[in-house]
């Protein structure tokens, strides 16, 4: 099969025997910041950090194609709170490690007996921050996998650098109070 995406051990791809590609890829990255109305010389907008990276996709999945829409919903639900990287087209996409928040099924079609024949399944990551985690969840597939399919753990969108550790330290904040005794 020709694997377009994988993430913990989840492939998306299309072959002669299953069809199960992905429809495309959201992902955004987005900058927290302060306004204030201080007068004193600073900036009215502080910087505070990146937010977490979100990252969102959709497939489709038939009976008449090889899928299981039904038995591949369960599996996603059971992965949720787990992490890994995210490749897409054998390269990592997005920050290092990115945790399932969320999935959905919708756009079902039923037989008569019940039975999903097809459906779409969304799929809802998060950056995995593990400094802001108190590391709660689980690791999925992490480099092991990634390494033994000669997936290299460089690529991806470039250096990025976690949204917790952006931005100032608190003695950086503490030096930039004013010292003035008047003021307190």
């Amino acid at each position: 099969m020709a694997v377009m995406a994988s993430w913990n051990g989840k492939t998306w791809g299309v072959s002669s025997q299953r069809i199960a590609a992905l429809n495309g890829v959201s992902s955004s990255v987005e900058l927290d910041t302060e306004n204030s109305d201080d007068k004193a010389g600073s900036p009215a907008t502080k910087t505070k950090a990146l937010k977490l990276q979100s990252m969102s996709f959709d497939f489709d999945l038939a009976s008449a194609v090889g899928g299981d829409a039904r038995g591949e919903f369960e599996s996603w639900t059971s992965l949720v709170g787990q992490y890994a990287p995210f490749y897409l087209a054998g390269r990592r996409f997005g920050p290092a490690n990115l945790q399932l928040t969320g999935v959905s099924l919708s756009d079902t079609t039923l037989d008569n007996l019940g039975r999903i024949l097809k459906g779409k399944i969304t799929i809802n990551l998060t950056e995995y921050a593990e400094e802001a985690s108190s590391k709660k969840a689980s690791a999925g597939g992490s480099s092991k996998s990634s390494s033994a399919a000669g997936v290299s753990s460089s690529g991806g969108v470039g250096r990025r650098l976690s949204a917790v550790t952006v931005g100032a330290s608190s003695s950086d904040k503490a030096a930039k109070k004013p010292n003035n005794a008047q003021l307190k």
